[in-house]
Formats: C-alpha cells, sequence, structure tokens
C-alpha cells in the first residue's frame, strides 16, 4: 500500500529504533512502497551532511522535534540527487571480485580436506586469511604449512606482540578438535 507523505518533508524528528537507539534529523525522503524514511543528520558544527535509511517495522518511536519553519524549504524545493558514477562502482566490484578469484583458482585436487577446514574456519574468524600454494598464510605474517598441523605454524616477521600467533594456534587446534569430531561421526 502506497500513500503520499509528502507534508511531512523536512520535519525534524528524532526517531528511536527497537534497541533504543536514537537518530535524530530531517525527514529527506520516504517510500512508503518499501517502508523506509531517509533522515538528513548533521554532526553539531558540521556542514557536510549524512543520510540515514530506516526501516518502518524497526522504529519504535517517532517524535516531531519541529515542523516546517518559515527558513525550512525542505518540503518545498526539488530534491537533486547527486551524481553516481557508475563507472565507478562496476570497478570497485571489479576489484572486490578480482580479489577473491585467488581464493578460487587455488582450491585444487592439491588441498585436503583438512586443510579446507582449517582455513574455513580461520576466515570465519580472521581477516586476511589467503592460500600460497598448499600453504595458508594469516593476517600476511603467520604460515601454516601443510599439513597444517600446531608445529607447523611459523611466524614470518618477527613482531613484539605474540599474541596474534597465539591466537592462530587456538584456532587451528580448534580446527583440529572440529576435523576429528567429525571423522568420529563418520566412522562406523
Amino acid at each position: 500500500m502506497s500513500m503520499d507523505l509528502q507534508h511531512i518533508l523536512g520535519f525534524r524528528v528524532k526517531i528511536t529504533n527497537l534497541i533504543d537507539g536514537v537518530t535524530e534529523g530531517k525527514i529527506y525522503s520516504f517510500n512508503s512502497s518499501n517502508g523506509t524514511i531517509t533522515l538528513q543528520t548533521a554532526k553539531k558544527g558540521n556542514s557536510i551532511f549524512s543520510f540515514k535509511v530506516i526501516k518502518f517495522s524497526f522504529i519504535k518511536r517517532l517524535d516531531v522535534i519541529d515542523k516546517l519553519s518559515q527558513n525550512n524549504m525542505l518540503g518545498k524545493q526539488q530534491l537533486n540527487p547527486n551524481y553516481v558514477n557508475i563507472e565507478r562502482i562496476r570497478n570497485l566490484l571489479r576489484d572486490v571480485l578480482d580479489d577473491q578469484t585467488p581464493f578460487v583458482e587455488n582450491i585444487d585436487y592439491q588441498i585436503t580436506h583438512e586443510g579446507k577446514t582449517i582455513f574455513d574456519i580461520l576466515s570465519n574468524t580472521l581477516p586476511q586469511i589467503e592460500w600460497k600454494g598448499r600453504d595458508i598464510i594469516a593476517l600476511q605474517y603467520i604460515k601454516i604449512l601443510y599439513p597444517y598441523n600446531i608445529e607447523n605454524i611459523i611466524q614470518l616477521e618477527e613482531s613484539d606482540n605474540n599474541n596474534s600467533l597465539q591466537l592462530v594456534k587456538k584456532i587451528v587446534e580448534r580446527g583440529w578438535t572440529q576435523i576429528k569430531e567429525d571423522n568420529g561421526r563418520k566412522g562406523g
């Protein structure tokens, strides 16, 4: 169901969401077809605006702070959207896809089921996990050598902080526990 809410544009409102987060701003636009409202917000002392799109179903409470004033013509002015460079968006998406390509290309017959499981657990927990041949590189400076045991984890660069290495070892240990549990369930 669609309705005309044109008269509410420009109202300053305070919206409380379902988890009691509060957002203040001017109603910039609405879309009753998909159930969203767009608020124009700005930090105090800053003339740069940002926009928040909020689904109606996430709104717990909406309070009108003040209605349209004489100098506020947002409800009556022509809204001109900013230029969007589609080619730039395509390039950004292409870059993201290209970043994923090495992962896909390296999955071949040489990678064992255990290696894939360890890789998946690491990549679900940490950023920057990649294959380098049969080895796994974590956080760009920790290498997990085939056959991916805890003893096969080495640090490529010396560091004062040993926490990352210990974290990777714990994650690999958890991976091996999961592999053993999975193998136990398969056995007969």
